[in-house]
């Protein structure tokens, strides 16, 4: 398995060298680890684990013009790594079940596997970082970062509430939703400073 997820790593690393979204390879490897720990405390298979959050963002529409392609390349990969079908079929559905889609994903994460990585994915969405990934995102599409008045829906900070603020309550595992309430709080603190500074009106 570890020449695998090594080769698995460059990949990746090459293939997102460039990115400017918050999806980079930082990114990758941070929800990498996250699943790692959440497999180490919460049981699932970690082969399928490691590459489902090392290759979650490959096919992501957010970031590729031709998702079907990019799914098509992924399962090349896989199948030239000598993996048999249905492991690479639970890989691949473990990354269809990792988008959030307005909230309104049709393939809902089912197995541990699938809610492990779907858990790292959107802890990283959170806290900290999440604030970090968050302006950057919106930077990266033009988007204001935030709107006083309230006026204009599609700032980062409007982001916030239309997403981030409500992923705290869609974790599966104990472990992720301990540690998505902590970062949850830090996210409220910093919306919390900003209208003390009248930067922006809490909804």
């Amino acid at each position: 398995m570890p020449d695998i997820i090594e080769e698995a790593k460059q990949w990746m690393k090459e293939r997102f060298a460039g990115d400017r979204t918050g999806h980079d390879f930082e990114h990758i490897m941070r929800v990498y680890h996250t699943a790692k720990e959440l497999a180490e405390l919460e049981g699932g298979d970690p082969l399928i684990i490691e590459l489902a959050a090392l290759f979650h963002d490959y096919p992501d529409e957010k970031l590729t013009t031709d998702p079907s392609l990019a799914k098509k390349e992924l399962r090349d990969w896989l199948t030239k790594a000598s993996l048999d079908d249905m492991t690479i079929q639970k890989i691949m559905r473990a990354i269809d079940s990792v988008s959030y889609k307005k909230g309104k994903n049709p393939i809902l994460a089912e197995t541990i596997e699938e809610k492990i990585v779907q858990d790292a994915d959107r802890l990283d969405a959170l806290g900290a970082i999440g604030i970090i990934r968050a302006f950057t995102y919106g930077g990266s599409k033009a988007r204001p970062p935030l709107d006083y008045h309230l006026e204009n829906s599609e700032t980062t900070v409007a982001h916030f509430y239309d997403k981030l603020l409500l992923l705290k309550d869609k974790m599966h595992t104990k472990t992720a939703i301990k540690s998505a309430k902590k970062r949850h709080d830090y996210m409220l603190k910093f919306l919390l400073e900003l209208e003390e500074e009248k930067v922006i009106k809490i909804k």
